[in-house]
């Protein structure tokens, strides 16, 4: 029996217990037009594939969830009725707000229209439960490659509800007293290195004494804040996406003295700061994911994540070697398998706790001010559907149901995804925040002057 990670579990919660599911999705746009019996065929692949699964919920307390086969397998590959060339980003917009269910399935869904002016626009969208998104790219590309499972994504706990129901009792049992033990023996290593810190920085503290350093949050709390938005209602995050040539993006890069994944940092700050939600002035930390993912790996969700910390200034803009230098040595720290974090000795006794407690708790999370996903050259194994290769891939994270009012608690600001497919590079950026990217044409304003700052030719979606 295969048992949710804790990071399964995190998206678990937040959409059966926080109401705002996350889903990942994949766009191919094409100037010609994809067989239906090749989208067909597709979809079969991944229907046999690791993303068509469903959670079983643990019958004990204490117990993780465990994965089962999909109680409702995905609806057949749906072919929309052409659309027109102005209406793709609505259409990409209401693919990936379409329910999925991670319980009772289905958890993921494959579509496609035609463009009245010429092409095809197709969507794969997966719920974050059950697979990230390098497993739901893996999924896809493995499927195109004529193959259901992924090498680096193994399809296991499916068992079609084999087990008796007594067996899945005492499995359970079994496993939330195995958590529990986990959960002490995490707390106790957490508590004793507290100790150790305190006396160290007591020590430290006596007998040299230091200034006070800023928080490095850039997220400007001493800035009012305009209101722009509705007071209160659902809200959309506004979202663009563009294209530009691989070639330019790498050009630009080494210009400055800067790598692809720099200058995604570089030219995010920029759409950030040309919002006002942040100045010249702040100091701004900067999230980057990072894939864990390796051949062989059973869990859905193997994403980490490394922070950065931008000086103010906006040095960056002539020179983009210190962003560069600063996330080698995160992503080196990263991967150091010999330091475990007290955020990962925490994580079993994070899981055991009951919904109410996550729900309370999550009144006072936060959202990151400046998020970079760079998934490098990901998009080129995705490129060919039916013998057509496509103008360009995007690949995106979405939460669905929010409103203005979580949006605001939070305190997001720009989540930005990049890849290569080929030729093309494309950068999906996502405004959380409604009063700073309260419109689409807002956004999408903002990230034309980035892409003019260095010297960038924007194709928009």
């Amino acid at each position: 029996m295969e048992r949710l990670t804790y990071d399964d579990d995190l998206f678990l919660r937040m959409e059966c217990v926080l109401g705002v599911p996350v889903v990942n999705q994949i766009v191919w746009r094409f100037d010609r037009a994809v067989a239906p019996d090749a989208l067909r065929s597709m979809w079969q692949l991944l229907a046999a594939g690791p993303i068509d699964r469903s959670v079983r919920r643990a019958r004990v307390p204490g117990a993780r969830d465990s994965w089962t086969a999909a109680r409702r397998p995905a609806d057949p590959v749906v072919i929309g009725s052409p659309i027109a060339r102005a209406a793709v980003d609505r259409w990409i917009e209401d693919e990936a707000a379409v329910t999925l269910d991670p319980i009772g399935g289905p958890a993921w869904r494959l579509s496609a229209t035609s463009v009245a002016e010429g092409g095809t626009v197709v969507s794969l969208v997966g719920s974050h439960v059950v697979g990230d998104g390098g497993a739901l790219t893996s999924a896809a590309a493995a499927a195109l490659a004529g193959h259901a499972v992924p090498d680096d994504f193994a399809r296991v706990g499916l068992d079609h509800g084999s087990e008796s129901a007594a067996a899945i009792t005492r499995a359970d049992l079994s496993d939330g007293l195995g958590r529990v033990g986990a959960a002490l023996s995490g707390a106790a290593r957490v508590l004793g290195r507290t100790a150790v810190e305190a006396i160290r920085a007591r020590t430290t503290a006596s007998a040299e004494p230091s200034e006070g350093t800023p928080d490095g949050t850039g997220a400007g709390p001493d800035r009012p804040r305009v209101i722009v938005a509705p007071a209160e209602g659902a809200w959309r995050p506004s979202t663009v996406v563009v294209d530009c040539l691989s070639a330019e993006w790498s050009a630009a890069a080494a210009n400055k003295g800067g790598s692809s994944n720099s200058l995604l940092v570089a030219v995010v700050l920029g759409i950030l700061t040309g919002s006002g939600r942040v100045g010249v002035e702040d100091r701004v930390r900067v999230a980057l994911p990072v894939s864990t993912r390796t051949a062989g790996d059973r869990r859905a969700n193997a994403t980490s994540g490394v922070s950065i910390h931008v000086d103010p200034g906006a040095a960056y803009l002539d020179d983009l070697g210190a962003i560069r230098a600063s996330s080698k040595q995160a992503f080196r720290t990263q991967a150091d398998r010999t330091v475990t974090t007290t955020f990962e000795l925490l994580k079993p006794l994070m899981q055991l706790l009951p919904d109410a407690i996550v729900a309370k708790l999550a009144a006072s999370g936060s959202a990151p001010l400046c998020l970079c996903s760079n998934l490098g050259a990901r998009g080129v194994a995705l490129r060919t559907i039916g013998g057509v290769d496509a103008t360009a891939v995007a690949m995106r994270s979405i939460t669905q149901n929010t409103d203005v009012a979580l949006l605001r608690r939070t305190g997001g600001g720009v989540s930005a995804w990049w890849n290569e497919s080929g030729e093309r590079a494309t950068l999906c950026v996502t405004g959380l925040d409604p009063d700073s990217f309260p419109s689409k044409e807002h956004l999408r304003g903002l990230v034309e002057a980035e892409f003019d700052r260095w010297g960038l030719t924007p194709e928009f979606w």
